[in-house]
Formats: structure tokens, C-alpha cells, sequence
């Protein structure tokens, strides 16, 4: 099962597809993208699952 200490990080989105694969911290995780994002945008982890990552576009507002 995925760690949940991976919610809240982040990387860049290298295609226009709405999946993907992402290495971190040396594994292989694939990725679905909620949402809009466009390539090149910071996306953030906000879900694990034992199948994907589940990630979105960095929110650019700051939080408290």
C-alpha cells in the first residue's frame, strides 16, 4: 500500500495526458490528474490509493 506521507508533495506535469508516472524518492508511482492542468504546471499529491497517486493543481494562494 502507498505511504501517506506522500500527500502534499509536489512535482511538475511533463505531458498533456491526465495520467502518468512520476518517480519519488526513487519509486515509480503512476498518477491521475483531477481536474484541469496543463503541462508544465505544479501539480500536489492529495490522495494515495494502491493504484494511483491522485493529484491537482498546485493551488497558488497561500494557506494558513
Amino acid at each position: 500500500m502507498l505511504d501517506d506521507r506522500l500527500i502534499g508533495m509536489t512535482f511538475y506535469n511533463t505531458s498533456q495526458l491526465d495520467t502518468g508516472v512520476v518517480e519519488l524518492f526513487g519509486v515509480y508511482y503512476h498518477y491521475r490528474i483531477e481536474g484541469q492542468a496543463k503541462f508544465g504546471d505544479s501539480l500536489e499529491v492529495f490522495r494515495v490509493s494502491p493504484l494511483f497517486l491522485y493529484v491537482r493543481r498546485q493551488d497558488d494562494r497561500l494557506k494558513f
